[in-house]
């Protein structure tokens, strides 16, 4: 893993693809409390309109949440996980394959988590998510029990993030949607770029770099297959910045 001094030169055959929570937003304490910071959505809309339209945000929310907290930028987007998927011309898409129901799974897990003060539990609808952000001392605790929830149900899986534990289907994940997008315009025939911060980005990672792609990992972590490094959300943004500016002189 590269460090950030060192960042590959932003170049205008690139596709952009951007983790949200914990890569261009500070990670809150809870998903509710994010903050999306001034300037934010002007750096965005820049580098989407250098790159003719090829930015994507992929993110673990739902689409609808990432796209109207980053208005008015409404970018294409994939949501949990890649199970949601907006183009950019605005359309819709969902899910391949037939999902495995959640319902039971939901129910159990929600009663499981409800005695453990602190714990988050939030229902995306197809995909789940326990936050312990408030408290970090119950994670072997809820490892546990999640375990042994999502063991009983078939069809799903557990991705341990940052002071969360995911729940998704099988086989669908970010760098499944990167690949959907990378089919179409204006996507199609450049080279992608994807900026994570978490275990729920590997996926992600792996298939933009299967691709000759640029993997960006945000903050401390040297259990990641990203080839580079950016300290922070915020050195991110800076990053994205100045590349919108690079790349606009050039057009």
């Amino acid at each position: 893993m590269t460090a950030s001094t060192s960042l590959p030169l932003p170049q205008a055959n690139w596709s952009w693809f951007l983790d949200l929570d914990g890569t261009i937003l500070d990670i809150a304490a809870t998903p509710t409390a994010v903050v999306v910071p001034e300037g934010l959505v002007a750096t965005l809309s820049a580098l989407r309109s250098a790159a003719h339209g090829a930015l994507a945000v992929v993110s673990g929310r739902p689409v609808q949440q990432v796209r109207s907290l980053l208005e008015p930028l409404r970018p294409a987007a994939a949501g949990l996980h890649g199970l949601e998927l907006v183009t950019p011309d605005g359309l819709r898409h969902g899910a391949k394959k037939p999902l495995p129901p959640v319902g039971n799974l939901r129910r159990n897990l929600q009663e499981t988590v409800s005695v453990i003060p602190g714990v988050e539990f939030e229902n995306k609808g197809a995909t789940l998510a326990i936050h312990y952000r408030q408290v970090p001392e119950a994670a072997p605790q809820l490892r546990r029990l999640v375990k042994i929830a999502v063991a009983k149900s078939r069809g799903f899986e557990m991705l341990e993030g940052k002071m969360v534990f995911e729940i998704r289907p099988t086989g669908i994940h970010k760098g499944t949607a990167i690949r959907e997008f990378m089919s179409i315009a204006p996507f199609c025939g450049r080279v992608p770029v994807f900026a994570g911060d978490d275990q729920t980005d590997e996926d992600a990672f792996q298939v933009v770099a299967e691709a000759g792609g640029i993997t960006l990992h945000v903050g401390e972590n040297d259990d990641t297959t990203a080839e580079w490094r950016i300290e922070s959300p915020a050195a991110l943004r800076l990053w994205l910045a100045e590349a919108a500016e690079a790349l606009k002189r050039r057009m």
